[in-house]
């Protein structure tokens, strides 16, 4: 097991607005957070207590670039119940199924390209995996953990793109997997700037089939769908659903984001595109690959490769930017705290995250989180990220530095910052009550 170094790293106060004062380490309602995050240089997934900022082990997957651990979470049955995550092996044709009760890899699953991420049908169990060298999508029987069926075009386009490499997804071959229902799903061409629908079948034999419904062209790359869940339009009407995706841009493309109406049976059609446009930038330095919508139901948060955090009201006709902040460099995902008014944005290129007022949508202050003097790569994490119950604490691994950092929201500074090396990219935070 690797040894432990913890600091403190201590900043000038900043004014703070939206959180309480009372430690999130002591809670009537007593609860444990542990984090199991994939290190995709030394090809491990690591396990740490976070309400101790400890290192609890380390995993061998056997692969390569094992990028993130991602829980296996359904309707039926909660993590606690059932500890089962997939580890996305971006440099292997295997997914691996972590047990986390073991810390134990119980099995790998043979894919016919690298997994990027997965996607979990919650009432069904089935989950959706696409591809990173190929614009392909497995599905995954959960309870089996064996592949039923696979779709999209079985041809390497890694590292070919038609979008900025310097984008999140950059040169990969399919966006995130999503399904549009129980027996729909989308795989996301990035090459072919194409969103293809698929209805996925049982057979009476008991085997599974795919049928292509239709394909989307997209402006750009698409990065990302958000089902209707999230925004609280989850039945439009009997037949048809929306969805919104980020497309990323492209050499003499501004980034946008589309509003897509999905209709069973038929496949997706787009309903609405809202470029964005950064004052004294031009299309190739800009570049989104996320846009998370806020509790408000009301409200996008989108960042841009350049800094501009753009401020996007969703239920007018059309969508509009109501405003613009400055972030940081490759400002993406943003994560909004379950009570009060603030929201974290992180700046995958840069050594701070930017603290936002959720009711007024004003910047409160920049945090430095990062000590790096030269960034050559990726700074912050991808999701998840984790808030103390309270809201106080703000916890994100630091991917070039190999590091777990929690931020006190309220001294706005980073109060313990946990050394473990590697690369850490992507992962999962699960809290279990006691």
């Amino acid at each position: 097991m690797k040894k432990l170094i913890i600091s403190s790293l201590l900043s000038s106060s900043l004014l703070f607005v939206g959180c309480g004062s009372t430690d999130g380490e002591h809670n009537s309602v007593s609860s444990s957070t542990k984090a199991y995050f994939g290190d995709k240089s030394n090809n491990l997934i690591v396990v740490v207590d976070v309400d101790n900022m400890k290192l609890l082990d380390a995993i061998a997957t056997g692969h390569q670039v094992s990028y993130a651990a991602e829980v296996i979470k359904t309707k039926a049955t909660e993590h606690a119940i059932n500890p089962k995550m997939y580890v996305d092996n971006r440099g292997s044709n295997f997914i691996d199924v972590f047990d986390s009760a073991t810390n134990t890899i119980t099995k790998s699953i043979p894919l016919v390209f690298y997994p990027r991420s997965i996607a979990v049908q919650e009432l069904t169990g089935l989950v959706a995996v696409s591809g990173t060298n190929k614009a392909m999508v497995s599905i995954i029987d959960s309870k089996t953990d064996t592949v039923i069926a696979t779709a999209g075009n079985d041809v390497i386009t890694q590292p070919t793109t038609s979008g900025h490499s310097y984008v999140s997804s950059g040169t990969l071959a399919s966006g995130h997997p999503h399904w549009l229902d129980t027996n729909h799903f989308v795989v996301i061409d990035r090459q072919n700037r194409q969103i293809d629908t698929y209805k996925l079948t049982k057979n009476s034999d008991g085997t599974w089939s795919t049928a292509l419904l239709n394909s989307l062209t997209t402006p750009s790359p698409v990065h990302d769908l958000i089902p209707p869940k999230i925004h609280g339009q989850e039945h439009s009407n009997v037949n048809s659903t929306i969805f919104y995706a980020t497309a990323e841009g492209a050499t003499g493309v501004y980034p946008s984001i589309l509003k897509l109406t999905f209709t069973a049976g038929v496949g997706l059609s787009l309903s609405e595109e809202l470029p964005l446009k950064a004052s004294g930038f031009t299309a190739d330095q800009m570049g989104i690959h996320h846009l998370n919508f806020l509790k408000d139901q009301k409200t996008i948060y989108a960042g841009s490769h350049e800094g501009t955090l753009f401020v996007v009201d969703y239920t007018t006709a059309p969508m509009r930017v109501i405003k613009t902040e400055k972030a940081g460099i490759g400002a993406g995902h943003a994560d909004e705290m379950e009570h009060g008014n603030l929201a974290v944005i992180i700046n995958h290129k840069d050594t701070f995250i930017t603290i936002m007022n959720t009711s007024t949508h004003t910047k409160i202050a920049d945090i430095k989180v990062s000590n790096l003097t030269t960034i050559t790569g990726q700074t912050q994490s991808h999701p998840h990220y984790h808030f103390s119950k309270d809201g106080r604490y703000f916890y994100l691994f630091l991917t070039e530095e190999g590091a777990l950092v929690k931020v006190d929201l309220e001294k706005q500074q980073v109060v313990q910052r946990l050394e473990i090396g590697g690369s850490l990219a992507m992962g999962s935070f699960v809290t279990n009550n006691n």
